[in-house]
C-alpha cells in the first residue's frame, strides 16, 4: 500500500486530496443512477447490497437478490484485480503509478456504463440491467482499492461508514488533524448523488454522464499535477 506521509510535499498531498474527493463524487453518482435506474440495487455500497439480499418476501425480492448478488460478486472482482496489481513504480513518487492504471481502467469501465445506457435510452431491459450493474459494480470495486492503496486518512471513496465514524471518533475526542479532510469526503458522497439524481429527472439520457465527467477530472489532476514531470535544472554556467 501506497501511502502519503510527511517527506512528501504539501502540494503534493492537496492535489491527492482532491483526486479522492472527485472520486467520491463519481462514486455517489454512479451509486445514484444505479438505485434510480438499475431497480434499487448499489453498485458502491455493497452495504445496502448485503442487506438487500435479506429483505424476503416481497413481491419480486428474488430478481432483487440476484441483482444485488451480482453486485456483490463483481465488485469484489474489482478489489482483487484492484489490490492484485502490480506497483512497477519508483519507491518514492508522488503519486502510485498503479493507482494511475487502475483510474483508467475505473475510467474505462464507466465509459463502457455510459454507452449502454444511452444505448437503451435510460430505460434498460432485464438483460441489459444486469450488465450495466456488473460494469458498474465493477469499475467501483476498482475505485475502492485505488483509494485504499492511496491511503489519505484512512479515507475510501466508494463508502464513508467507516469514514464518518472516524469524523465521530475524531470530533468526540478533539483531534483535528483529519476533520476536514474527512467532512470533505462524505459531503462529497452527497453531492455526487444529488447530480446525478437531479439530471435522472431533467436529462435521464445523460445521467450516466455525470460519474464520468468526475472521473475525467480527478485523472486529469492526476496527468497534469502529479505526474508531470519536474523541470530539469538549469546547468550554470563557470
Amino acid at each position: 500500500m501506497f501511502t502519503i506521509g510527511s517527506g512528501t510535499a504539501a502540494p503534493s498531498r492537496r492535489r491527492s486530496y482532491v483526486v479522492l474527493v472527485f472520486m467520491t463524487l463519481a462514486a455517489g453518482a454512479m451509486d445514484a443512477v444505479a438505485f434510480l435506474g438499475l431497480g434499487g440495487i448499489f453498485t458502491a455500497n455493497m452495504t445496502g447490497n448485503l442487506i438487500l439480499l435479506a429483505l424476503v418476501g416481497e413481491e419480486g425480492w428474488e430478481i432483487r437478490a440476484l441483482r444485488a448478488s451480482l453486485a456483490c460478486v463483481v465488485f469484489c472482482v474489482g478489489l482483487l484485480t484492484g489490490f492484485g496489481m502490480p506497483k512497477r513504480g519508483r519507491v518514492k513518487e508522488r503519486w502510485p503509478a498503479a493507482v494511475t492504471r487502475l483510474l483508467w481502467v475505473d475510467l474505462l469501465l464507466q465509459t463502457a456504463f455510459l454507452v449502454g445506457w444511452v444505448l437503451c435510452e435510460g430505460a434498460p431491459g432485464p438483460s441489459l440491467m444486469l450488465v450495466l450493474i456488473a460494469l458498474g459494480s465493477f469499475a467501483m470495486g476498482i475505485q475502492a482499492a485505488a483509494a485504499r492503496r492511496v491511503d489519505i486518512a484512512g479515507i475510501t471513496t466508494t463508502f464513508v461508514t467507516g469514514t464518518l465514524t472516524a469524523l465521530a471518533e475524531s470530533l468526540a475526542s478533539r483531534n483535528s488533524s483529519h476533520i476536514a479532510h474527512r467532512a470533505g469526503i462524505v459531503l462529497a458522497l452527497v453531492c455526487g448523488a444529488l447530480c446525478a439524481s437531479l439530471l435522472l429527472h431533467v436529462a435521464r439520457l445523460w445521467a450516466a454522464a455525470v460519474p464520468l465527467v468526475f472521473m475525467l477530472t480527478a485523472l486529469a489532476i492526476v496527468m497534469t499535477g502529479l505526474h508531470a514531470r519536474k523541470p530539469r535544472p538549469v546547468p550554470r554556467r563557470g
